[in-house]
C-alpha cells in the first residue's frame, strides 16, 4: 500500500503516517514494496505470531508432551484450535524421520475440510454446528470432504461416538491422521491433539494398538493439567 492508501484506511493525516511508516521500517515490521513508494508487511510480523502462541498456556503444557508423544509414535505430531472457521495449528513436533508433515506453527486450515476440523467441531451441540455452516461456502477438497451441514454432522458425530478420528486421504491424497480432542476444566473441547504424515510415515497396523491409545493418553494429560476432571 502506499502512504495514501494506509491514511485513508486508518483514517489518519498524512504526515502522521509518515513517521508510523518511518518507525515501523527502522523495526523492520514492514519493509518497501515490490512498486515504487509502496510498503508490505516486513519478517518481524511473523515474530509477533509466534510470540502469541508460544505464550499460550495451552502451549506450554502441551509442548514436552507433543515431543514425547513424536518419539514414542515416530509420526509428527500437533496441537489445534478452533479460529472461526479455521484450524489453526498452535504447536507442531516432525517426525525425526524423513516422513514429516507439511503442517507446521501459524499454519491454518478450512476447519469443514479436515478431521481435526471434525475434532474441534466435536465439542459444539447440533445447533452451534448448524449456525457454523450457516452462510459457509464448503466446496470439496476431495471425495471425502463434506459440503452441507448434514454431511459435516455425520463426521462429527462419529467423531463424538468414538472419541477420536483416523483419516487417510479425507483431505490430501496420500496423507494420513489421527486427532483426539482436549478438554479443559468446564468440559468444554478447546484444543486437539494429531499424528499426522505421509502415509509412508505410518504403520497402519499399529493404529489401534499403539497410536490411538497414545495419543488419547497425551490429549488426557494435557486435559488434566488444563483442570479437566471427566473420565479419561
Amino acid at each position: 500500500m502506499s502512504l495514501s492508501e494506509i491514511a485513508r484506511a486508518m483514517d489518519l493525516s498524512r504526515s502522521s503516517v509518515f513517521r508510523l511508516v518511518y518507525t515501523l521500517r527502522h523495526m523492520e515490521f514492514i519493509k518497501e514494496g515490490e512498486q515504487k513508494n509502496t510498503y508490505t508487511l516486513g519478517a518481524q510480523v511473523l515474530n509477533l505470531g509466534f510470540a502469541y502462541l508460544n505464550n499460550q498456556p495451552i502451549t506450554t503444557i502441551a509442548r514436552p508432551l507433543l515431543a514425547q508423544l513424536r518419539d514414542v509414535t515416530g509420526v509428527s505430531t500437533h496441537l489445534s484450535v478452533l479460529e472461526g472457521h479455521y484450524v489453526l495449528y498452535l504447536g507442531s513436533h516432525q517426525a525425526r524421520s524423513g516422513f514429516v508433515s507439511n503442517m507446521v506453527t501459524g499454519t491454518r486450515v478450512e476447519a469443514y475440510t479436515t478431521a481435526i476440523g471434525w475434532c474441534l467441531l466435536s465439542g459444539k451441540s447440533d445447533a452451534e454446528l448448524a449456525a457454523f455452516c450457516k452462510g459457509l461456502d464448503m466446496p470439496p477438497i476431495t471425495k471425502h470432504t463434506p459440503t452441507s451441514f448434514q454431511a459435516l454432522k455425520a463426521w462429527v458425530d462419529q467423531m463424538r461416538t468414538d472419541g477420536f478420528i483416523v483419516s487417510r486421504g479425507f483431505r490430501e491424497p496420500g496423507g494420513s491422521s489421527i486427532a483426539v480432542p482436549v478438554w479443559d476444566e468446564a468440559g468444554k473441547v478447546v484444543a486437539c491433539v494429531n499424528l499426522s504424515g505421509p502415509d509412508s510415515g505410518f504403520d497402519f497396523d499399529r493404529v489401534e494398538e499403539v497410536y490411538v491409545p497414545e495419543i488419547k493418553a497425551t490429549a488426557l494429560q494435557i486435559s488434566r493439567e488444563l483442570g479437566y476432571a471427566g473420565p479419561g
